[in-house]
């Protein structure tokens, strides 16, 4: 319950009521509660913390994977840009005691700030990522794992009534002439977030500094930069901000492209294309998968598509 704060034995399981590392802990609020992953704010020896706990069959890898890159991270990132920190393992049932993010989501502050206002907030997402990602490394693109996934995740929507086909069709046929020009050319790969967008960030905002802190990194290999950019140039067109209208890049209003992607200035051709790649590819992901929860976001996708479709 959001807002009151609760004994911690009726919030958890059995095994972590009367965990030693947990006594005298007090639930204050369920973040996220799900097959995968449990996430609560807590307080604990009169301090704030998060409580993060990995489920299913993937937990010890995904445990694993998130000590590594938040371990890393830490190491890498401080001054204005931050990722949360660890503060205690519990290897024994794969949860992770972190300290909390400082101010509020990124998605609130873009939602209550006008235009000028977002193209700051987004330049400096783009900045959080580069000084995360550091020194990039080529490395041959992958596209066709991408390509395969993304054809299986379409034909699993094809008997959905409210997509377009032959909106699908013309987006899959183009996603295939560019993994053929794309795949195995040398790209940028480097420690990234992996799930890199709004609500993965947060932001504080003490005089006239603007402090970014960021959760949920789990990716335990390198990964191509231009993937992280894709994923949130792709929420933010798609869900986090009104739509605008204007001039667009890959589908994607050209201001939150030109924001996000200012320090990226210098992307070589076969990074550029591996971004429009990827904007391809999370495009559709949001118009079938989060479309198919939220209606209207197939309505906001579709001219996206289009537009996307029609760059070379």
């Amino acid at each position: 319950m959001k807002g009151s704060a609760i004994d911690m034995t009726a919030a958890l399981p059995p095994d972590l009521r009367t965990h030693p590392a947990l006594q005298g802990a007090i639930v204050t609020a369920t973040a996220r509660s799900g097959s995968r992953q449990q996430v609560l704010e807590i307080r604990q020896d009169g301090q704030p913390v998060i409580l993060k706990r990995y489920l299913g069959p993937s937990a010890p890898a995904r445990f694993a994977a998130a000590i590594a890159r938040l371990t890393e991270a830490d190491a890498r990132m401080g001054g204005d840009n931050l990722a949360v920190r660890i503060l205690r393992q519990l290897p024994d049932c794969h949860t992770l005691i972190l300290s909390r993010a400082a101010g509020r989501p990124l998605q609130d502050a873009l939602h209550l700030s006008d235009d000028a206002r977002q193209a700051i907030l987004v330049r400096r997402a783009g900045e959080w990522l580069a000084c995360l990602v550091g020194a990039a490394q080529a490395r041959p693109f992958l596209a066709w794992k991408v390509f395969v996934r993304l054809s299986e995740r379409a034909a699993a929507y094809a008997a959905d009534e409210a997509i377009d086909p032959e909106l699908v069709r013309r987006h899959m046929e183009r996603m295939h002439q560019l993994a053929r020009q794309i795949h195995l050319q040398p790209v940028g790969h480097g420690m990234a977030h992996g799930d890199f967008h709004p609500e993965n960030l947060f932001i504080d905002e003490p005089g006239d500094r603007l402090i970014l802190t960021g959760f949920d990194l789990e990716m335990a290999a390198p990964i191509p930069v231009i993937r992280d950019l894709a994923k949130m140039l792709v929420w933010l067109q798609g869900a986090a901000l009104p739509q605008q209208p204007g001039p667009c890049v890959s589908g994607i209003h050209q201001p939150l492209f030109d924001s996000l992607c200012a320090g990226y200035a210098a992307l070589g051709p076969a990074d550029r294309l591996a971004l429009h790649f990827h904007i391809g590819e999370q495009m559709l992901e949001f118009y079938l998968q989060r479309g198919a929860r939220l209606p209207e976001i197939r309505h906001r996708m579709a001219p996206a598509l289009d537009h996307w479709g029609s760059e070379p």
